[in-house]
C-alpha cells in the first residue's frame, strides 16, 4: 500500500516556488468565462432591442408613406426620387426589423450555437447598414433644402417625410454600432479559429 504523504502546517507559510510548500489548485478561469459570456449576452440584448424598437418606428412612419403617396400621388416635384427613397427606407426597415427580431430571441435561447454565430450576424447586419445608408442619405439630400414652413416648397406630408429621415439616420447609427459590436468579436475569433468556425461567445 502506497504510504501517503503527512502535510505539516509550517509549510503552509513556506513561499510557493520552496520545493517543501504544498502544491495548490490552479485558478480556475470559469468565473472570467462567464464574466465575458453574460457581458456578451447583455450588450447583445440591449443593442438589438434598441435596433428593433428603433426599427419599428421607421417601418412605421415609411409605411405610413408609401401608403399615402400610393394612394394620393408623391410630391409634384421629385416624384420618382421621393418614391424611390421612401421605399429603399422601407425595405430596410422591414430587413432590419426581421432580422433584429431573429438574432435578437435567437441568440438569447441558442447563443451557443453555431447556427447563431459571428456570420449570422454579420452578413443581415451588413446589408441592413448599406440598405439604410442608400435610402438615409439620398433622401437627406433631396430633402434637406426642403422648407415645410414655407409655402412655396411644403408639400402633403414633408413633416412625416423629415421625421422619416431623422429616424432613419438613428436607425443607421444603430446598426452601425452592432456592426462594430460584431466585427469586434470577429476579429478575436480570428485568433481562436476563424469566424466562420465561432459563435459570438469565441468558444
Amino acid at each position: 500500500m502506497a504510504c501517503k504523504k503527512a502535510s505539516h502546517p509550517l509549510l503552509n507559510f513556506l513561499p510557493s516556488s520552496h520545493p517543501l510548500s504544498p502544491s495548490l489548485p490552479p485558478p480556475h478561469p470559469t468565473v472570467t468565462v462567464t464574466m465575458n459570456e453574460r457581458a456578451i449576452r447583455i450588450t447583445h440584448g440591449i443593442i438589438f432591442l434598441l435596433v428593433f424598437l428603433v426599427g419599428i418606428i421607421t417601418l412605421g412612419i415609411s409605411g405610413y408613406l408609401v401608403g399615402y403617396y400610393n394612394k394620393n400621388g408623391y410630391p409634384p416635384q421629385h416624384n420618382a426620387a421621393y418614391r424611390d427613397r421612401i421605399r429603399i427606407t422601407l425595405v430596410a426597415s422591414v430587413w432590419t426589423c426581421v432580422f433584429a427580431l431573429f438574432l435578437g430571441i435567437g441568440f438569447q435561447v441558442a447563443g451557443h450555437s453555431l447556427f447563431m454565430g459571428i456570420l449570422t450576424h454579420l452578413i443581415p447586419m451588413s446589408i441592413a447598414f448599406l440598405l439604410y445608408l442608400i435610402g438615409v442619405s439620398s433622401l437627406t439630400a433631396l430633402i434637406s433644402k426642403v422648407s415645410c414652413d414655407d409655402p412655396r416648397q411644403d408639400f402633403a406630408k414633408c413633416q412625416s417625410v423629415w421625421s422619416l429621415m431623422g429616424a432613419g439616420w438613428a436607425e443607421t447609427i444603430l446598426v452601425f454600432i452592432a456592426l462594430v459590436f460584431i466585427i469586434g468579436i470577429a476579429f478575436k475569433a480570428r485568433a481562436w479559429g476563424g469566424v466562420r468556425r465561432q459563435t459570438m461567445y469565441v468558444d
